[in-house]
């Protein structure tokens, strides 16, 4: 078998892993493949799109009617297009249902690797004996591209006291270099306690120029309320958010700053070590907390005296979550809601391996971003900010502006 065969076959088979339990969202972008594809068959047989004048038109729509298909994914309803003439036929039913998992994998490939068409045209075709137009795949591209670039353009009308801010890397081709460029997501909580990814962007890396322009977009769309930002210590990531959110307070992720200690030591010494730091971080209080930390600066003193300085130091922004309720501080003093949504986007990441331009990437994460938003304004409310309110005495130190 042909080498090329070989690769497709794999790529096949790692998304059918991964992604064939995604249940709601494979249902609906299996549907509404499967539509345009029957669109685009019945204007290929009868020559014409809707309202189009030709002289080769062959025929016109009569209506439709309802057919179900019962998938992988959950039984779908798509609508047959009928001609005037009743000579329309489609064979997408009977092959379907003959490698429904294949058509469903290719599909998947279609909307998310953003591989180029032509490669897309000759898996469809060997895995589902259906040959697919180069323009019917930019066409269901274009849909979607259209649907996230609307999404990610929304005006932001409520006020988000909290924003959770994180980047991860991928690999893009570029001009025919790949290059590893971050994927950076910001999500907030607005004052009902709800949860939602306001930007998603693909930038050159961490800077203050590329952060600093995320955060202009945000506010220009109405990004308003913003009191507090938890975030890792990145320092172009630090200086946009002194320059874009002066008055709000700044959280260093408690999660972050755990796996830079415990990097300062050897494996033997790691556990004893990181154990005293996360008895500091469990304190109830910040004066506990700061004597506990005092305590473990001592201890370090004797034999490690440079990770001691550098504890005493750095640790200051890490008790910055004490200002805030009780309840509140479990989910707010780390990046943590938002890595675990960032290991949801590696397990798509990594079927790819390395997006063939920043279109085809910015379409995973965008549609996964938008998804996954959407869950959580239907969902439940991550925190109660009616405790927020009945904390205002206690003020939030402000971040200083940046040089």
């Amino acid at each position: 078998m042909a080498k090329g065969k070989h690769k497709d076959s794999g790529i096949v088979k790692e998304i059918q892993k991964v992604l064939l339990d995604d249940g709601e969202y494979l249902r609906v972008l299996v549907q509404e493949s499967l539509q345009e594809i029957l669109k685009a068959e019945f204007e290929e047989q009868i020559k014409a799109s809707r309202y189009e004048r030709t002289e080769e038109r062959r025929g016109y729509r009569n209506g439709s009617y309802s057919r179900k298909l019962k998938t992988r994914v959950g039984t779908i309803e798509l609508e047959v297009i009928r001609d005037r003439g009743g000579q329309f036929s489609t064979e997408l039913f009977r092959r379907y249902q003959r490698s429904e998992q294949a058509f469903v994998l290719s599909m998947i490939e279609m909307y998310m690797q953003g591989v180029s068409t032509r490669r897309i045209k000759k898996i469809t075709q060997e895995l589902c004996g259906t040959e697919i137009s180069r323009s019917t795949v930019s066409n269901l591209a274009k849909g979607i591209d259209s649907k996230i670039s609307k999404w990610r353009k929304r005006d932001i009308v409520e006020e988000y006291p909290y924003l959770m801010v994180d980047a991860r890397y991928e690999d893009i081709r570029n001009e025919g270099i790949v290059k590893s460029k971050a994927v950076l997501i910001v999500v907030g909580i607005n004052t009902v306690g709800k949860r939602e990814i306001l930007s998603v962007d693909i930038g050159n890396s961490e800077s203050q120029h590329e952060w600093s322009q995320v955060f202009k977009r945000l506010k220009e769309r109405g990004l308003k309320g913003v009191k507090y930002v938890v975030s890792d210590d990145h320092s172009g990531l630090v200086q946009a958010i002194k320059q874009k959110f002066q008055g709000s307070s700044w959280q260093r992720c408690q999660v972050h700053f755990m796996r830079n200690f415990m990097s300062k030591f050897s494996k033997k010494e790691v556990k004893e070590y990181i154990y005293k730091l996360q008895d500091v971080f469990s304190a109830p209080a910040i004066e506990e907390a700061r004597e506990r930390k005092d305590r473990l600066v001592k201890d370090l003193e004797i034999n490690k005296s440079r990770i001691a300085n550098w504890l005493d130091s750095e640790i200051e922004h890490c008790f910055t979550v004490y200002n805030l309720p009780v309840e509140h501080r479990k989910r707010m003093r780390s990046t943590n809601m938002l890595e675990r949504f960032n290991q949801e986007l590696l397990r798509r990441s990594r079927v790819i391996r390395i997006f063939p331009n920043e279109e085809s990437c910015l379409r995973l994460f965008g549609t996964l971003c938008m998804e996954q938003s959407e869950q959580w304004r239907s969902g439940n409310r991550y925190l109660d900010m009616s405790l927020l309110k009945d904390n205002k005495d206690q003020e939030l130190p402000q971040l200083a502006q940046a040089g």
